[in-house]
């Protein structure tokens, strides 16, 4: 008895220690949201299925084993089936024990199952990460995996009458709408959350959303901000300046200013920053992560904003290391224990772009990281071949055989806040009456998964509700 109680004790630590994985988009320097911490005593076990790794060559029989886990203890036997999918993250239980896909799973007795994306977390169809491995790893394939994990559990459980919805958050947002345009005969409902359908290499308009939001909760704070990497900038291009911001944000080195990539890897990296906060603009006792962002930039006991920009900088304990090559150089590791950022962005190179540029005037992060220094990222770290050719070509394709911002599609609903930046990319509009499209005023990146909380604004829980009785109409 004691041997069981202590082995319950440890899987409980190592599922909350597993909760801090991130769900949804990844900066150069951040991770994505936190996922649901696990609760409960209940212990719900990693599973694994057989999948193809090539589901569009026959000839090709090799296969691997992709993890889910599923929670049945609402399931009645002939409920519908619903399907948190994972995205370019490790997947823990916590979605099938809270949120918006469990609260209806309850009132619905659905049968839950959270799937993993292949070249993700514990989901690993090939030996390692190599660019030539991870041929395997696009949407398209993605998309396949589900299909058939979708087909198996129902012959193998004998649920073939069970409805499917789908749920998704961010890139997994995408694919929830693109499987239901794709198989429709599989799933009958889909729910894409901060889901930025429209691929498009250039996306400027990133950080034009971060701008605004900075502005609707203090426009000083968005002047202070413009101000500080107006400064930087000219520091950078003075006799002398690049050893002031080595000193200033406690930098391993003077920054190279003759490298490019150097300058814009710098920029991007004091830019996301702002990025992360207001892209997971979570609320804690009252004050959101914007807030508190702008009471340091608009502190004037710091310092010029340079310098308050220089105080949000961690500068705890060793130098940050801001060098382009060392960056590459890491995300060359091919071991599958390097940083999943390096599967993630080779997505990107050839599938969506998404790059957060500097390329407009309605920014106010500074002028120095453009559309060039992302490209140059994917050929230096993946081989020549990924240049800018082929990712324009790859972001062509997807907008055609997935619809871009005009897709013919029904019984998907459009969730998005307009706090968060990838809303800029996503359906703000009803595409018709089976598809309408929610957005949330005050709300940010995949807010409407969770569950209800006594931060939330009102407009968020009032989305939640709605989405439950669209769900609740299709399952009918």
């Amino acid at each position: 008895m004691k041997m069981k109680t202590n082995w319950l004790c440890i899987h409980i630590v190592l599922m909350l220690f597993a909760s801090v994985y991130a769900v949804g988009f990844y900066g150069l320097h951040f991770k994505g949201l936190e996922e649901p911490a696990w609760i409960g005593t209940r212990i719900l076990d990693q599973k694994w299925m057989q999948q193809p790794i090539d589901h569009f060559n026959h000839r090709d029989n090799r296969t691997w084993l992709m993890r889910y886990y599923e929670e049945d203890k609402y399931f009645n036997g002939s409920g519908p089936i619903f399907i948190m999918l994972g995205g370019e993250w490790t997947i823990n239980p916590g979605f099938l024990q809270s949120g918006l896909m469990h609260s209806l799973a309850k009132q619905h007795g659905a049968l839950m199952f959270y799937t993993e994306h292949r070249y993700y977390g514990n989901s690993k169809p090939t030996q390692d990460i190599s660019s030539d491995n991870m041929q395997y790893l696009n949407v398209d394939q993605a998309l396949a995996d589900v299909a058939y994990f979708i087909d198996n559990r129902k012959i193998q459980m004998n649920i073939s009458n069970s409805k499917v919805i789908v749920f998704g958050g961010s890139y997994a947002g995408n694919m929830a709408a693109w499987i239901r345009t794709k198989y429709p005969h599989l799933i009958q409902g889909a729910v894409a959350s901060s889901a930025p359908v429209y691929a498009k290499a250039d996306f400027y308009a990133y950080y034009e959303v971060v701008t605004a939001s900075l502005k609707r909760h203090d426009a000083q704070c968005a002047t202070d901000v413009q101000t500080a990497f107006d400064q930087t900038e000219k520091l950078l291009a003075s006799k002398g300046g690049p050893k002031k911001i080595r000193e200033l944000f406690n930098l391993c080195e003077n920054p190279n200013v003759k490298s490019t990539n150097d300058i814009s890897y710098l920029m991007n990296f004091l830019s996301e920053i702002f990025a992360s906060n207001v892209q997971y603009n979570k609320i804690v006792n009252g004050k959101s992560k914007i807030s508190i962002l702008c009471d340091t930039m608009t502190n004037a006991s710091i310092g010029k904003p340079i310098e308050r920009l220089a105080h949000l900088v961690n500068k705890e304990g060793d130098c940050i290391d801001v060098s382009y090559l060392e960056f590459v150089k890491k995300m060359r590791n091919d071991s599958w224990s390097s940083n999943p950022m390096k599967q993630w962005y080779f997505q990107t190179c050839h599938e969506f772009g998404y790059y957060q540029t500097s390329n407009s005037n309605q920014s106010v992060f500074g002028t120095l990281f453009h559309l060039d220094f992302f490209v140059n990222i994917c050929t230096d770290v993946y081989g020549d071949y990924y240049e800018n050719h082929l990712l324009e070509n790859g972001i062509r394709r997807t907008n055609i055989m997935y619809g871009g911002i005009i897709p013919d599609v029904r019984n998907i609903i459009f969730v998005n806040g307009d706090v968060d930046p990838w809303h800029a990319l996503s359906i703000l509009h009803d595409i018709n009456e089976f598809s309408p499209a929610i957005l949330i005023h005050g709300s940010s990146h995949c807010q409407d998964l969770q569950s209800d909380d006594n931060e939330d604004v009102p407009e968020l829980r009032a989305a939640r509700e709605r989405i439950k009785n669209i769900v609740s109409i299709w399952l009918q």
